[in-house]
């Protein structure tokens, strides 16, 4: 039986990221990215430049055309308002952001929008090379900080680049902490946060949700017959058939081992759960079949408790979604039961 550990007081930030589970699942490395040089040399590469003064905005676009040339696709922003209405798109591969604009100044910028959430990196430009100006830029989450006319096209280019490995440096070690590296899922941590996020909302509007927990059938005996890389195979099979199985509302995480369990959000009524037990065990089957490359069908066990009808405690949830599951276990697999 897994120990989940859940406590009930985990305070992890939402965060989002654009690579999301779908495109995680299936790669030999979830928790690859890009080298700078490739993200610098794609096409297009999209920049966002934050800055009120004609003359300079002209200067920073003259001196990223002479570097990244027809691959360059710019766009411009003046005030606070516009910088965190394009920032938080998620569009760009790198923001310039002038340190004095109108409405404000890039702590301003910088303060107002939920870094987490955003994957562009930030190089505030400004007039000034006071040491406390930069500091105060870079603990508000500014990737680099130039100084406007002591930079040639080779220090902009090597800001740039830096700042984008710098970023993405930063999410591989927040997905490293938040996912699962062999499936791309969220791990416990991530899944608690959703959890304790999901129960909050839906005792605030009323709304029933539901736990389950899917255990897989033969593990342990595929591993011993055929190996852990089998086994793997195996697991990310499984994470795929579920990932598919649900809504993109819902949560998917890997508990561990065999274990998956999953947050689904609004539940109307039972009937859509035996349902929806039947398509994850069917499309975990159908998906062992294309991607594992094992003899014989890919089975689970599954567990599901309902909140509030079974009890209003999440870790409850957890525990009954997991006993019910071990009594499917018991009789043999296959199969799913409620609490």
């Amino acid at each position: 039986m897994i120990d989940y550990g859940y406590s009930g007081n985990f305070t992890l930030s939402p965060v989002v990221f654009r690579g999301t589970m779908h495109m995680l699942i299936g790669r030999s490395d979830p928790f690859a990215f890009q080298d700078p040089e490739d993200i610098c040399a794609k096409s297009p590469f999209r920049v966002l430049v934050v800055e009120d003064d004609l003359v300079h905005f002209t200067y920073c676009e003259h001196t990223l055309h002479s570097l990244y040339g027809d691959a360059l696709e710019l766009e411009r922003a003046v005030d606070c308002p516009g910088a965190i209405a394009q920032l938080a798109s998620g569009r760009f591969d790198i923001c310039l952001l002038d340190y004095l604009i109108k409405d404000g100044n890039a702590k301003d910028v910088l303060t107002r929008i939920d870094l987490d959430s955003i994957e562009t990196p930030v190089i505030v430009i400004s007039a000034s090379d006071d040491r406390d100006t930069m500091l105060e830029a870079l603990r508000h989450g500014a990737d680099d900080y130039v100084v406007k006319g002591r930079f040639a096209e080779s220090d902009l280019h090597r800001a740039i680049q830096y700042a984008i490995y710098r970023k993405y440096k930063e999410l591989r070690l927040r997905q490293r902490a938040l996912y699962d590296p062999l499936t791309g899922l969220a791990n416990r941590h991530l899944f608690f946060d959703r959890l304790d996020e999901v129960h909050r909302f839906s005792a605030r509007h009323g709304e029933k949700y539901a736990v389950m927990v899917v255990d897989l059938d033969r593990l342990k005996h595929v591993n011993d017959t055929m190996g852990h890389e089998a086994g793997d195979r195996y697991i990310r099979a499984a994470a795929n058939g579920l990932v598919c199985s649900m809504r993109s509302s819902d949560t998917v995480a890997r508990a561990g081992g065999d274990e998956f369990v999953a947050i689904l959000k609004n539940i109307r009524d039972k009937h859509s759960l035996v349902r929806l037990c039947g398509v994850v065990k069917d499309t975990i089957a159908a998906k062992a079949a294309a991607e594992a490359d094992l003899p014989g069908p890919l089975t689970c066990s599954i567990g599901i408790a309902v909140n509030p009808d079974d009890t209003d405690s999440p870790a409850e949830m957890l525990r009954l979604a997991d006993s019910a599951m071990y009594v499917v276990k018991g009789r043999g697999g296959n199969g799913f039961r409620f609490v």
